[in-house]
């Protein structure tokens, strides 16, 4: 029973950094892709929920 909560704790535990990697990931797209503007980070619940990419073009 011990190796089975073991077990299943790992798996969770793989979850989270899976996702953690996905996420930071695509932060860091949002910013690679952008020469001039923002990204916004939204959380709920200590987890981010969404990404905004705000792109400004600036005229000479």
């Amino acid at each position: 029973m011990g190796l089975q909560n073991q077990t299943s704790k790992s798996a969770c535990g793989a979850e989270k950094d899976s996702r953690t990697s996905s996420v930071l990931s695509e932060i860091y797209e949002a910013i690679r892709e952008i020469r001039h503007g923002s990204v916004q980070i939204h959380i709920q619940d200590g987890k981010v929920v969404q990404i905004d990419k705000l792109s400004k073009s600036r005229i000479r």
